[in-house]
């Protein structure tokens, strides 16, 4: 979704890297990580914003998943060719090598990203996130399930964290917990 990546970049990420303090570290949360492409494009958008800030931040990407062998695709970084075509020619420079036929993350980005099997509804959260992706993860879920996830998300949150949901998604009757920043 690169019209919702280019508003995170352009709108959030600023936000949240600027003025922050050395001793701070951004920590972000990618909950249903799946193989683990969201994340690995997260970090290399902070990557992208630390780089012009202006005082150097640290971060780490937490991505979690209830599939075992997802979260082993994912913490190799290995994806197949076409995904060239989702990417600038310099990024794909920049955070990709060529490994037997496919593009592998590079070792500074994948040091940046945590992945570990998590089952969000029973499995204690992370807290002090300043970021959690949810994208595309609550519309499989059924209502209370949802309802009992978005608790979660925002106990996770720091007071000014920002929740990034899917274009599908809503947070549904807790508006009251949560402000909405984009919704196009």
């Amino acid at each position: 979704d690169p019209d919702a990546f280019a508003a995170l970049q352009d709108a959030v990420m600023p936000r949240l890297v600027q003025g922050r303090l050395p001793s701070d570290p951004l920590r972000v949360w990618v909950l249903g990580c799946s193989t683990g492409e969201e994340a690995y494009s997260l970090a290399i958008a902070l990557t992208e914003a630390v780089e012009t800030a202006d005082v150097p931040t640290t971060f780490q990407v937490f991505a979690t998943d209830l599939s075992a062998p997802a979260i082993e695709k994912a913490r190799a970084g290995m994806y197949p060719k076409p995904i060239a075509q989702d990417m600038s020619p310099e990024r794909l420079r920049r955070f990709f090598v060529d490994v037997d036929g496919h593009y592998r993350v590079i070792k500074a980005i994948r040091d940046r990203c945590v992945f570990a099997r998590h089952d969000v509804l029973v499995d204690p959260p992370f807290s002090r996130v300043d970021l959690v992706s949810c994208r595309n993860l609550l519309i499989y879920l059924e209502p209370p399930v949802q309802q009992q996830v978005l608790t979660v998300i925002h106990y996770a949150l720091k007071t000014r964290g920002v929740l990034w949901l899917g274009g599908s998604e809503t947070i549904g009757p807790y508006r009251e917990l949560f402000d909405a920043q984009d919704t196009a």
